[in-house]
């Protein structure tokens, strides 16, 4: 099972729902969504995976945003009897421990004492050595496998990127694994326009590695002209396509970017998002469900 660790950005929530809405969702992605807002979109995401049976774990007590700061929510959900929606906490020293899946970060009490965590729940771990050696039973490794640079320009520097092979090598008895998706550990979510402009696709490489390519733009002197920086970096992405495509996952997320070169049409920055997780979260449901196979993707009937 893959548990990715989702800060419920509004873009982020949006990709999830579009791939259940599309039928390209693998039910051995298990997303822990942390909220960062009361939104409508994250009110949609809880009831579309409660309709549609998957399972989410959902953060009761957000760490970052704005959501955290009211004890009132603006949107109510309603959840089925047999909801899917499973609590998540993460640990803090005032846990009421009655969680079905527990995250640990750099500020969480390490003392078994000090962890009423039942024996059949699941923890996430930091992938450090201080954390591996918690006396806690299912645990998860959780992983920075998405290397963020500071600046977006600088992802040229190294333009092609190792992601992760922990799918690769996952022991028989091991739960499944975790890591920020296409994000890195630090909570970040300030909006405006952009120096550079960066497509981030991911791809298995001839050893099912998984990989990532940044698609940078070239004039990144200032901030104008978003369109055409985000033309700059969609003509690398497409060149890089054409030449590869035999070896590639046409999802609805990369098809969605590739469709801006025809229409041109420049979807803003937040829509790149969406579609950049889309495309990450349905090629790796694809290698869940089909291994090796993992390029039939959805065709065929679909998973």
């Amino acid at each position: 099972m893959y548990y990715p660790y989702l800060r419920g950005k509004q873009f982020d929530l949006l990709a999830i729902n579009t791939l259940i809405n599309e039928q390209r969702w693998s039910s051995k992605i298990k997303p822990v969504i942390e909220p960062v807002r009361d939104s409508a979109t994250l009110k949609k995401t809880i009831e579309t995976f409660d309709k549609n049976a998957f399972i989410c774990y959902l953060v009761t007590n957000p760490q970052v945003g704005t959501v955290k700061l009211f004890s009132q929510k603006r949107f109510e959900w309603k959840l089925s009897e047999t909801s899917t929606i499973k609590k998540a906490e993460i640990v803090t020293k005032e846990n009421p421990f009655d969680a079905e899946l527990y995250l640990f970060n750099a500020t969480s009490p390490r003392k078994s004492k000090q962890l009423a965590i039942p024996q059949e729940a699941l923890s996430i771990i930091p992938d450090q050595g201080r954390f591996r050696i918690l006396e806690i039973t299912n645990k998860i490794l959780l992983r920075e496998a998405f290397q963020a640079k500071k600046n977006v320009a600088d992802y040229v520097e190294k333009a092609d990127d190792f992601y992760s092979d922990e799918h690769l090598y996952l022991r028989t008895d091991s739960i499944g694994f975790s890591d920020y998706a296409l994000d890195g550990s630090h909570y970040f979510d300030k909006g405006g326009p952009s120096r550079a402009i960066a497509l981030h696709i991911s791809y298995f490489d001839a050893y099912l590695n998984l990989r990532i390519k940044h698609f940078v733009s070239d004039s990144n002197e200032n901030a104008q002209d978003q369109k055409g920086k985000f033309f700059e970096a969609l003509e690398k992405l497409s060149s890089w396509y054409s030449r590869n495509q035999d070896q590639l996952l046409l999802t609805l997320g990369l098809a969605e970017l590739l469709h801006y070169q025809a229409t041109q049409k420049f979807p803003g920055l937040g829509t790149i998002k969406k579609w950049s997780l889309a495309h990450h979260l349905e090629l790796i449901g694809a290698f869940l469900e089909h291994g090796d196979h993992w390029q039939r993707g959805w065709q065929n009937n679909g998973l």
